[in-house]
């Protein structure tokens, strides 16, 4: 299973400087050739910064609203003059069901999009409007199982139920935070409770020793700016530091 990640920034960088050192793009990833996983307000530059042709999307599968996650002007310039299709909340694809194919979602739905399988969980992380289902995904490939778990804090419980027995290779991880103890904890993760989840699913046989995990969504006022000290904290939880640009094979 093949991922790219497009941007690995949390919300609090300044994109009107995107593209200049030490700027993540908004956190969004390309699975295989043609699905998007977000759409933030760096979309377009960073799929031109990385040869990735919109001609190409065929898919958007969303997480949530937030201004990070969702932008509509980014989504219709993938889009173009086609109609590719959107898949997320019940809110999210009426803001763009004009110009898209939605495919409203709620939790534990499953869909199919190409080769990859998708079974929608819920996310600990909430939007200003309540009633709005947040996610994350259990993508499979037939072979290859990933939990893309952006934006989350906890687990819920309903989560873990839903992915059962499934033995996950890759975690992408929400590494909101480098450090515990931050007021975000509520809908975010830092290493202390990503480390207490992956015992967790350690003792559950639901990861091992060889299921990579992937810190994502690194926000600049919470992560270090040392380049090193964040290579260190990675080490440190034995997980690896997402990357924009960079494509990982699972």
């Amino acid at each position: 299973m093949k991922l790219t990640f497009i941007g690995t920034g949390a919300a609090d960088y300044d994109w009107k400087n995107y593209g200049t050192a030490d700027v993540l793009g908004s956190t969004m990833s390309l699975l295989g050739e043609n699905i998007l996983l977000d759409c933030g307000p760096t979309a377009t530059r960073a799929m031109q910064r990385f040869n990735i042709k919109f001609s190409d999307i065929r898919a958007v599968v969303n997480t949530h609203s937030h201004s990070d996650h969702f932008n509509i002007e980014e989504l219709r310039k993938i889009a173009g003059s086609r109609k590719i299709d959107f898949y997320g909340s019940r809110q999210t694809c009426n803001l763009v069901k004009d110009f898209c194919n939605v495919h409203p979602l709620n939790f534990g739905k499953k869909f199919k999009i190409g080769n990859f399988t998708f079974l929608t969980l819920p996310a600990n992380h909430a939007v200003s409007n309540l009633k709005e289902e947040t996610f994350n995904y259990l993508i499979s490939d037939g072979e290859k199982n990933i939990l893309y778990a952006l934006d989350t804090a906890w687990m819920l419980t309903k989560a873990r139920l839903l992915i059962g027995k499934t033995y996950l290779d890759a975690i992408i991880h929400d590494a909101t935070m480098s450090e515990a103890d931050d007021w975000r904890i509520f809908e975010h993760s830092d290493p202390v409770m990503i480390a207490a989840v992956r015992r967790v699913l350690l003792k559950t046989n639901v990861i091992d020793e060889k299921t990579k995990v992937y810190f994502n969504h690194r926000a600049r006022t919470l992560w270090p700016s040392d380049p090193a000290a964040q290579q260190a904290i990675a080490e440190r939880e034995n997980a690896i530091l997402a990357r924009d640009g960079e494509t990982v094979v699972i």
